[in-house]
């Protein structure tokens, strides 16, 4: 070989040596800096929440982007909600860091015992019973096991948990609806498996729907066949969504129903999910915190701003997916209400 092509091929060769030696370097440096932006967006000023706030204020969203909501808003959350259904087969350990990593300590899991069917398909392909997720299923221990694993996950969380476990149950369009007696025996045993588990931090939520579109007569009737018993509740729930539209529900609707569930049950009440349509926003905030002034046994407060099954199966009702991050005059009044639980 000529020296002129050798020195060519073992400068060839030294460079690749170098540029292979540098790159692990290079990899670490740069997992070390992205650890550096994510420490820093941790440590970023963002509102928190005091630490003696008597009503939670809470929202459902992704314990890793709750500053950035918060500061969006203006002001911070105390509590961290979310969806979680049977079908995930999980616990929810990451989810329980990151919420203690960001200084939080209350979340709230609406626990939903199917796998979800898409909106789209309709209330009575989604309300149809699926073996192994029934009320029967589940009274009998055939998600014992899961359960119990789920149960412990939630129990390592430094904090309190609100388990909001088939809610919605005197609806029509869940599973879980079909067969209040089997329902009854379900909860009960779901809570006996937390209490086996040793989760005293959680708090169970029996929550219903206000079904504003039924008599209230009906209402209180068919939601009574539900009441698994007060030593198996600690908080009542509801939901509160003005859907617009077709199913305009302004505040004042809601009220002698939270009032009722208050004197039935004499329980600290939470409103699991509340949202409202684009259409009147601003004063339907205001006026849900001036409620809130006069109801001081509502405990928790829950914004939802996901998907809502009722506006994909209900024709003609409200715009509902905006975003209260991008709207600074009902950030304003959710502000209001979140700094109004600190007083």
């Amino acid at each position: 070989m000529k020296p002129l092509a050798l020195n060519l091929l073992t400068l060839s060769v030294t460079v690749i040596l170098l540029v292979a030696l540098a790159l692990p370097a290079k990899l670490t440096l740069d997992s070390a800096r992205e650890n550096d932006a994510v420490e820093a967006a941790i440590e970023a000023p963002w509102p928190r929440p005091a630490g003696d706030s008597w009503r939670a204020f809470g929202v459902y969203a992704d314990p890793w982007h709750v500053d950035d909501w918060a500061r969006a808003v203006g002001a911070g959350p105390a509590l961290v909600a979310k969806f979680e259904a049977f079908s995930m087969r999980r616990g929810l350990d990451a989810d329980v860091a990151q919420i203690e990593r960001i200084g939080l300590r209350q979340m709230l899991v609406s626990w939903e015992p199917w796998t979800p069917v898409p909106a789209a398909l309709g209330a009575q392909r989604q309300s149809a019973p699926q073996p192994g997720y029934r009320n029967i299923d589940i009274a009998r221990g055939a998600q014992d096991a899961y359960m119990l694993r789920f149960a412990r996950s939630l129990a390592r969380f430094d904090g309190t948990v609100y388990v909001r476990f088939a809610h919605e149950m005197n609806g029509y369009w869940y599973p879980w609806s079909h067969g209040p007696a089997t329902y009854v025996l379900a909860w009960r045993r779901m809570v006996r498996i937390f209490d086996a588990a040793g989760a005293r931090n959680v708090r169970f939520v029996w929550s219903v729907n206000p079904s504003l579109y039924e008599s209230a007569a009906a209402w209180r009737r068919d939601l009574l066949r539900y009441w698994p018993g007060s030593q198996y509740v600690d908080d009542v729930g509801t939901t509160m969504i003005d859907f617009g539209g077709v199913k305009s529900y302004p505040v004042a609707r809601f009220a002698p129903r939270l009032r009722w569930l208050r004197a039935r049950f004499g329980k600290p009440l939470v409103l699991t999910e509340t949202n409202t349509s684009f259409d009147g926003r601003v004063r339907w905030l205001a006026d849900l915190r001036a409620m809130l002034t006069e109801m001081p046994w509502i405990r928790v407060v829950a914004w939802s701003q996901l998907p809502s099954r009722g506006t994909a199966q209900t024709v003609g009702t409200g715009v509902l997916d905006w975003d209260v991050r991008k709207d600074p005059p009902a950030a304003a009044q959710l502000a209001a209400i979140i700094r109004d639980g600190s007083r």
